[in-house]
């Protein structure tokens, strides 16, 4: 893990009860180790490790969370003396509530939003050091299962038809759409088969909804082909429910068996 060395007082933060500014000048050594990233889950708490979720420091005598707003200046969150058994939240802001620090120094941020996904950082002061550990926070979110609306009411034969919408909505990251038919991935030739995609976000939430529109080109041997979309999502993949279309056929001589 790479190392960055010096006074860590140019990271501008907000006012605490223990001037870390100017404790950091007293101490030899101020570490900043190199950022991690972790995954939490949309609505659940999220736990955001210190240093890994390594053993602190026998002679620890502080841990303070942290977090990087727009600019690059720090909001304070919460303090916990080594001595002390509670910590005391220094947040003034919508985290006032939501903060709590774990046994092991994890920050634990209940009801985990997209306002999370942010850099936040631990500092552990202990003996005559401090070790920064900057962990970048990403929130995900599974969509809802797909659903196919706006069906074709049925496919004519040898004409391009939109045969339905496919939706994953409120996700983060964006799902991914594909459709299928009796299972295999149908790909867009921009003629017979065309397939557009969108993706909007939900400016209240920050949640996206994908959709998918697709137009299909049926000929006879589609008679009771099952179609399905496919959600495609870091936290999991969902197929929706198959549908099976009627195909009109124009016959240029009677079919088998008359009319």
């Amino acid at each position: 893990m790479g190392l960055r060395s010096g006074l860590c007082a140019d990271q501008s933060s907000s006012s605490t009860p223990i001037s870390t500014n100017h404790f950091c000048m007293d101490l030899a050594l101020c570490t900043v180790r190199s950022t991690v990233t972790v995954i939490g889950l949309y609505g659940e708490t999220i736990e955001v490790p210190c240093n890994n979720g390594a053993a602190k420091p026998k002679d620890l005598i502080f841990t303070k969370w942290k977090y990087e707003m727009d600019g690059g200046t720090y909001r304070d969150l919460l303090v916990k003396q080594a001595h002390k058994e509670e910590a005391q939240i220094q947040a003034m802001d919508g985290y006032k509530d939501r903060v709590s620090i774990a046994a092991n120094s994890s920050l634990m941020i209940q009801g985990g939003s997209l306002v999370d996904q942010r850099t936040f950082t631990c500092m552990v002061v202990y003996g005559s050091n401090l070790d920064e550990h900057r962990v970048k926070v990403l929130v995900h979110k599974k969509p809802l299962p797909p659903q196919l609306k706006d069906k074709a009411k049925e496919l004519e034969n040898g004409k391009l038809t939109s045969l339905g919408v496919c939706m994953a909505a409120d996700a983060n990251p964006a799902a991914v759409i594909m459709w299928s038919k009796n299972g295999k991935q149908l790909v867009a030739d921009g003629k017979t088969i065309i397939i557009t995609p969108s993706v909007k976000m939900d400016p209240s939430t920050g949640l996206s909804s994908t959709t998918s529109v697709l137009q299909y080109t049926a000929v006879k041997s589609d008679v009771g082909a099952k179609f399905t979309c496919t959600a495609e999502h870091s936290l999991e993949t969902q197929v929706s429910s198959p549908e099976t279309f009627i195909i009109h056929c124009e016959w240029s001589t009677p079919p088998p068996g008359g009319l």
